[in-house]
């Protein structure tokens, strides 16, 4: 009976002991975390704990930790964003439609010649259109990256969809007296993606090249492997490595002595539809050639013609 009785009293020294240390443990721990969101320490959760359970709560409240941290810079960013996007748009929307009421008014005038009306509401009828290009930009922009809207994938051949936009194009190359040069293999290079998303990431990038570049416009498709790549290669030695890095912003235009012949947000309906697609856009600046290269890392290459 002794013996039962000194067992007893062992296990429950032992249970105190312990219960004790638990509670020690927890309350180091909520000290900490109460130090933490006080702001009074960046040092988060000490995990070298004598209990290894509470050791590992204390390490998964440190990945939490992390994680809000990660989320809450990337809303921080996300707001910066939107606001400069609106900034920015706010400005572009304003420019042309104070320039639009400006010529309709002189074009009101009574005193001037026919023909100088006719040339007034020519120049505001231009500026409408460019006004209605970033309306309908920033609109479509703004339905490709809703979490809702979704592509539909097919079998398609890279090459011939890029042969296609390119002969839609031939008026434009026509008036400017440029040529486009292609480098693409006389096999076939299949993916798996959107149809009507990669022929206007094409699009972009063609009307891109033509209105900020001067001399022949370089397109090379090619495949190898479960990779298909587009690129984009044309003069730039007016950019800079700054511009390359941001080439892909919203309303972002290096060449700001050409606004009138873009929007701002050609590239970033590129990018925006590349991630869609799940593929990846990236531009590269080497002597004064500008590279814009659209890669599709989970392409089905078929090399057959």
């Amino acid at each position: 009976m002794w013996y039962a009785i000194v067992v007893l009293l062992c296990v429950s020294l032992f249970l105190l002991i312990r219960c004790m240390t638990l509670k020690k443990e927890v309350k180091k721990v909520s000290q900490q975390l109460q130090k933490y969101n006080h702001r009074k320490t960046n040092k988060k959760i000490d995990v070298s704990l004598l209990d290894k359970d509470i050791e590992r709560l204390g390490w998964e409240i440190n990945q939490l930790i992390d994680w809000h941290v990660s989320e809450h810079r990337k809303r921080i960013y996300f707001q910066k964003e939107q606001q400069q996007a609106v900034a920015n748009m706010s400005h572009d929307l304003r420019t042309p439609l104070t320039s639009i009421l400006g010529y309709i008014q002189m074009a009101e005038n009574q005193d001037i010649a026919e023909t100088e009306r006719k040339e007034l509401l020519a120049v505001a009828k231009k500026r409408a259109y460019r006004l209605e290009a970033l309306l309908n930009d920033f609109f479509e922009l703004s339905t490709i990256e809703s979490k809702d809207y979704e592509l539909q994938s097919e079998r398609i051949n890279l090459k011939n969809v890029v042969t296609d936009v390119l002969m839609s194009f031939y008026d434009r190359f026509h008036k400017q007296n440029r040529e486009p040069i292609m480098d693409m293999p006389e096999a076939a290079i299949s993916i798996v993606a959107d149809k009507s998303a990669v022929t206007r990431v094409v699009e972009n990038l063609l009307s891109n090249a033509i209105a900020h570049s001067e001399g022949n416009i370089e397109i090379v498709v090619e495949g190898a492997g479960t990779k298909a790549r587009l690129v984009v290669n044309n003069k730039a030695h007016s950019l800079t490595e700054q511009d390359i890095s941001r080439m892909f912003d919203r309303f972002y235009m290096a060449d700001h002595s050409r606004t009138n012949a873009s929007t701002g947000l050609g590239l970033s309906i590129v990018k925006s539809f590349m991630e869609k697609m799940g593929g990846t856009t990236r531009g590269k600046l080497v002597d004064g050639k500008l590279s814009i290269i659209c890669e599709w890392q989970c392409a089905k290459i078929s090399l057959e013609t």
